[in-house]
């Protein structure tokens, strides 16, 4: 059972609270889920840059992991990636997202890059509407868990995988996501034309799971408290760990309470390495292996050609180069549960 924090206590005694999903109360809000740094989807591949080499790897491994596929899904693609960034090794590529506005974005920049083998669907991921057997393959970045029922969402997968296909994903990992001290709460607002929301968001191991809260504050009135208003405006301006100050604890929520026009929040169940393994193991998924997704052979590489002032040298190669460490990556792979984890349907 989860142990609620002092300030979601507070929230939920004293607030009237709706629940809703991470669609609505993140991803339809970011006008760009990567904040507009993918490469290639938004900007030129740099060779100086180590993440560029990272999203090449990374995408490669995706690719590599379900080879042999020619219709593939992606799992909540967010600005298109990697969608984008794969398709050009499958026949067909299906991304499906919840978000009204992600699906807008990922059509947008489909067509600006010329991409024409890829097609975003609005649909959530545990309720897809998709014939059995229909893909051969799934790739899934951070997805899985953002669903409202994640075990569901594997179950769909398996059920829409053809028999011998495989599903790669990169999940976030509650075995090592937290701190040390197991729980992690942040404090954060957002101001935009007449909107004011306070968000407060805590994660934690035991059980591993996130929640999110939204409060809509009444701007107008607000604005006449001025040590509440300097409080917004400092936390609309940088993050806060809840437990780290004591200025945003319990007292200043009591304190924001007449200003509350509205709540919001979403919770959701997150991964362990067991718990994954499990999951899918009682689905019926077979041969699951873990990929370590840091990738170190690729950060040593990096660094010395970095030093000795090879980098320039690599550029014409440098998308070759990073597919191969991507493809090292899986075939390195290992049978337990990584943070990238492959998992297959048993063939007929």
């Amino acid at each position: 059972m989860a142990m609620e924090s002092r300030i979601e206590n507070w929230i939920k005694t004293h607030l009237s609270c709706v629940r809703t999903t991470s669609a609505e109360l993140t991803y339809e809000r970011l006008d760009s889920q990567a904040y507009a740094n993918l490469p290639v989807i938004y900007q030129p591949l740099d060779v100086n840059n180590k993440s560029h080499w990272y999203d090449i790897a990374i995408c490669s491994a995706f690719s590599y992991a379900v080879r042999g596929a020619r219709v593939i899904l992606d799992v909540g693609p967010g600005d298109g990636w990697p969608s984008l960034r794969v398709a050009h090794n499958f026949e067909k590529v299906i991304g499906i997202d919840p978000s009204h506005r992600r699906v807008s974005v990922q059509r947008q920049n489909a067509r600006r890059l010329g991409i024409k083998n890829v097609e975003f669907l609005e649909m959530d991921v545990i309720n897809m509407s998709f014939p059995d057997n229909s893909f051969d393959g799934v790739i899934a970045a951070n997805s899985i868990e953002q669903s409202n029922n994640p075990v569901l969402a594997l179950e769909e997968i398996f059920r829409v995988l053809k028999p011998g296909g495989k599903i790669a994903m990169i999940f976030e990992n509650y075995d090592h996501y937290i701190p040390a001290q197991e729980r992690d709460e942040f404090l954060w607002a957002e101001i935009i034309a007449d909107e004011c929301i306070l968000f407060y968001s805590l994660k934690e191991k035991h059980p591993p799971r996130e929640v999110k809260y939204a409060l809509f504050l009444d701007k107008e009135w607000l604005m006449q408290e001025h040590d509440l208003r300097r409080k917004i405006n400092e936390l609309s301006e940088k993050r806060y760990r809840a437990y780290e100050d004591e200025r945003f604890g319990v007292s200043f929520f009591e304190r924001l309470a007449p200003f509350v026009i509205q709540t919001k929040y979403y919770e959701l169940s997150h991964f362990t390495s067991s718990s994954l393994q499990e999951t899918l193991t009682r689905i019926g998924f077979v041969n699951i292996k873990g990929v370590d997704i840091k990738i170190p052979q690729l950060s040593n590489f990096f660094e010395i050609a970095r030093r000795e002032g090879k980098l320039e040298k690599l550029e014409p190669m440098m998308e070759t180069i990073g597919e191969i460490f991507g493809i090292m990556a899986v075939e390195s792979s290992v049978p337990v549960v990584l943070d990238f984890t492959i998992a297959q349907k048993p063939s007929l």
